[in-house]
C-alpha cells in the first residue's frame, strides 16, 4: 500500500467526478424526467443549466455544493505540496503570489456555486445571476493565476520543465477556449436578455446558442479540474518508488530497490519504526547510514550502501 502522498491525485479526480455527475445529472435529468422540454414560455429550446437546477434543486444543490467543497481541497493540497516542494514548488515570490491569488479565488468561486445553487433562478433570479457572475469571475480569475503560476515555474524547474509546460499549456487552452464560449454565451444572452418569448422565432434560436454555450463552459470547466491529477502526478511517482514525497529518503525499502533507487537513506520515521523510541543515535546512523546531526550522507556510506544492494541483488538472482 502507498503512503498517503501516492494518494493526492484522487481528490482532483473526485471534484472532476462530483461535478461531472451534477451537469451529466442535470442534463439527464432534463431529457429523461422533462423530455427536453422549457419549463416557462419565455425559455427557449435550449434551456440553461440553472433553469434545470431551479426544478431539480436538491439535486443541484447536493452535487454542486461537493463539487465546491473539493475544488478547495484540492487547491488547498495544490498549495500545500508546492510549499512543502512534493511536487515543483515556488523558487521565486511571483510564484507564491500566483498561487495564492489562484486559491483564494477559486474559494470564492466555490462558495458561490453553493450559494447559486441555493437561491434558484426562478425564486430568487437577481441572487442566483449575482452569484452566477462571482462564480464564473471567481473561477477563470483562478484559472489564470495558475497557468501563470505553471508556466513561471516550467522556467526555474529544468529537471520538470517538460511536465510543466506541457501542463501549462493544457491549461492555457482550455481558459482560452472557455473565454470564447463564455464570450458567445455573454453576447448572445444580451441580445434577447435571456428571453424567448413564444413564436419569437429568432430570440429562440439566439437564445439557445447562449444555452448551449453555457452548457459546454461546464464541461471545460470539468477538465480543468481533472488536470490537478496530473499536476500531482509527480507527488505519486515518489510514493510508486518507494521515496518519501520530497524523493529523499526510502520509505519502502523494497519498493526503493526495485526502482533503482535503493542507494538512498532511510526515512528518519522509518528508521525510528524499526529501531524503537530508545535507540542511540550511533544506532540510528548505523541502520540509515544517514547522520541527522549533520545532515547529509557521506560517500563512504552510500558505496557500502551500494555494495549490500549489489550483493542483495547477486544472491536473489
Amino acid at each position: 500500500m502507498l503512503p498517503i502522498h501516492g494518494y493526492y491525485w484522487l481528490a482532483p479526480l473526485i471534484t472532476f467526478a462530483f461535478w461531472c455527475t451534477d451537469i451529466f445529472g442535470l442534463l439527464g435529468l432534463w431529457g429523461g424526467r422533462d423530455n427536453f422540454e422549457g419549463y416557462s414560455n419565455d425559455q427557449a429550446t435550449v434551456v440553461f443549466i440553472s433553469d434545470v437546477g431551479a426544478r431539480h434543486k436538491t439535486f443541484f444543490i447536493i452535487f454542486s455544493s461537493l463539487s465546491a467543497a473539493f475544488y478547495i481541497l484540492t487547491t488547498l493540497i495544490e498549495r500545500h505540496l508546492r510549499h512543502q516542494r512534493r511536487i515543483p514548488g515556488s523558487l521565486r515570490k511571483r510564484q507564491t503570489r500566483y498561487d495564492i491569488v489562484s486559491v483564494v479565488f477559486a474559494v470564492i468561486g466555490a462558495a458561490a456555486l453553493v450559494l447559486l445553487s441555493v437561491f434558484d433562478a426562478v425564486n430568487y433570479s437577481n441572487v442566483h445571476w449575482s452569484m452566477t457572475v462571482v462564480f464564473v469571475a471567481g473561477v477563470a480569475i483562478s484559472v489564470l493565476f495558475q497557468t501563470l503560476q505553471i508556466f513561471s515555474l516550467s522556467k526555474s524547474h529544468d529537471d520538470e520543465l517538460w511536465h510543466l509546460r506541457a501542463m501549462a499549456i493544457v491549461k492555457s487552452i482550455l481558459l482560452a477556449v472557455a473565454l470564447v464560449v463564455l464570450i458567445v454565451f455573454v453576447v448572445t444572452y444580451g441580445i434577447c436578455s435571456g428571453d424567448a418569448r413564444e413564436g419569437d422565432t429568432r430570440c429562440n434560436r439566439i437564445v439557445s446558442v447562449a444555452g448551449v454555450a453555457e452548457w459546454t463552459c461546464a464541461f471545460i470547466l470539468a477538465l480543468f479540474f481533472l488536470t490537478y491529477t496530473a499536476d500531482f502526478y509527480p507527488a505519486r511517482k515518489t510514493a510508486q518508488k518507494g521515496l518519501t514525497e520530497d524523493g529523499e529518503y526510502v520509505a519502502d525499502r523494497n519498493r526503493a530497490i526495485f526502482a533503482g533507487e535503493g542507494h538512498k537513506p532511510e526515512a528518519p520515521y522509518a528508521a525510528a519504526r524499526d529501531l524503537g523510541p530508545n535507540a542511540t543515535n550511533e544506532q540510528y546512523n548505523d541502520i540509515t547510514g544517514n547522520s541527522h546531526l549533520n545532515g547529509h550522507t557521506s560517500d563512504a556510506t552510500l558505496a557500502a550502501q551500494r555494495e549490500k544492494e549489489a550483493e542483495k541483488a547477486a544472491q536473489q538472482a
